[in-house]
């Protein structure tokens, strides 16, 4: 771990999220998630199948108690949260600070299941590390909680990773456009409580 790696880690060590309840969910499908393609920073509009997954968690969600919907500004996420806003009537904002995960050089091309997110030490040129990308994702979820209304963050897979990850769930995933919803614990000694809102889901 070089000394750059180090201080990434201890500020995201030194990350602890506030005790609050949030809504979550990841964009809709994209043609790159249909062919296993790396996605990172490139901006990918979603697929049909996208447009319709993002219509049916509109339906789950309108009847859910969250006041605002925070988005990443990549095309994909944004569509999905604009979709959502249109029919749950909720503000939409944007935020940088929720985009996914830079992954350099690797953007576009196949994804290699033997590699992990997590791995720092074998990071393709011009990637985030991961501990980098945690802690961004970590204060950005943490100013976001903060607001006085309730959110609705629309956002990544990996950032649904780093996020879990950092809670002790060491091996969640979210498929595209599953909403959940985060339940805090009554202090910081005990694990977050991670309900998916989809009929028949675990």
């Amino acid at each position: 771990m070089t000394i750059e790696e180090e201080r990434e880690s201890q500020l995201t060590a030194s990350v602890t999220l506030p005790l609050k309840p949030f809504y979550f969910i990841r964009h809709g499908e994209t043609e790159w998630n249909k062919s296993s393609i790396i996605m990172g920073s490139t901006d990918i509009p979603l697929n049909e199948l996208g447009l319709r997954q993002a219509q049916e968690a509109s339906q789950t969600l309108k009847n859910e108690s969250f006041d605002v919907i925070v988005s990443s500004p990549r095309k994909r996420a944004q569509k999905t949260a604009e979709i959502i806003a249109k029919k749950t009537n909720k503000p939409l904002l944007l935020e940088e600070g929720l985009t996914e995960i830079v992954w350099g050089e690797a953007e576009g091309k196949p994804m290699d299941p033997t590699k992990s997110i997590f791995d720092d030490g074998h990071r393709p040129k011009g990637a985030e590390t991961f501990s980098a990308f945690q802690c961004r994702v970590l204060e950005t979820i943490s100013s976001v909680v903060l607001m006085e209304k309730l959110p609705l963050i629309v956002s990544h897979g990996g950032v649904f990773k780093a996020l879990t990850h950092h809670m002790g769930y060491k091996d969640l995933s979210s498929s595209n456009c599953i909403p959940f919803f985060f339940r805090p614990p009554d202090d910081s000694k005990h694990p977050w409580i991670i309900c998916s809102l989809k009929e028949g889901d675990v």
